[in-house]
């Protein structure tokens, strides 16, 4: 697929992963969405790629409030006519034994981790339903596959975010539309904070990025319906 042209909207794009896929996907042609909470970090994004010669707009967005999320969606159709690709990236980790986790900070994660992944697949959907055509990609991780220790709450979201992926595909398949699952194993972000690992030894924002946009790429009658990423030694 072309991405010249195409809609694309990233969420939590102001860092990381979904930082990395905005410039990624700028400079394939599309038009990009950068949304996050702060309002400065995206319009610096935005300015940078615009400067370049691409075409961004930078929307701030709480991807876990549905009034957000709709006028968001709102405002990138009267803008640019709906939204071509969603990628559902916006994600934090709250890293503790589930002896030891809050009750707000369980909520949080589900509220950034999947509830956002839920509001804004169900925003895109019916433009994508009229058109026939669409793809939605959920950054999941490979905690959406397998437990890793004093990482309960974490796991517990990305599960529940994969098993939305493979609903979105079986509900979408005939109306045209792709729903691909990226599950990065450990990627040098700020999502790890202060706790002690290894940067070194992981992958970088790009390396997953790159993998996102490609998966874009292919040819729509494909339908790549899962990408596992893991660290060379593998994860930590």
């Amino acid at each position: 697929m072309n991405l010249r042209g195409k809609v694309v909207w990233v969420t939590g794009s102001s860092r990381g992963i979904g930082k990395a896929a905005v410039y990624r996907f700028a400079a394939r042609g599309a038009r990009v969405v950068v949304s996050a909470r702060t309002k400065n970090d995206i319009d610096e994004i935005v300015g940078e790629i615009n400067a370049n010669g691409d075409s961004a707009i930078a929307i701030p967005c709480d991807v876990s409030r549905r009034s957000d999320v709709v006028a968001l969606v709102a405002n990138v159709r009267k803008t640019w006519g709906g939204v071509d690709i969603l990628v559902n990236n916006a994600g934090i980790g709250i890293f503790k034994k589930i002896v030891q986790l809050e009750e707000e900070e369980w909520d949080a994660m589900m509220e950034v981790n999947l509830k956002s992944a839920f509001l804004c697949s169900q925003a895109v959907l019916p433009g994508m339903i009229e058109r026939q055509t669409g793809h939605i990609i959920n950054v999941v991780s490979v905690a959406g596959r397998q437990p890793f220790y004093s990482s309960g709450g974490y796991c517990a979201s990305k599960y529940g975010m994969l098993g939305l992926t493979d609903v979105l595909r079986l509900e979408n398949r005939k109306h045209g539309i792709k729903v691909t699952a990226v599950l990065p194993g450990a990627t040098s972000t700020a999502i790890w904070g202060d706790a002690e690992v290894d940067h070194g030894a992981m992958m970088n924002a790009e390396d997953v990025a790159n993998v996102i946009v490609s998966a874009c790429e292919t040819d729509d009658a494909a339908m790549i319906e899962e990408i596992v990423m893991r660290p060379q030694g593998g994860d930590l």
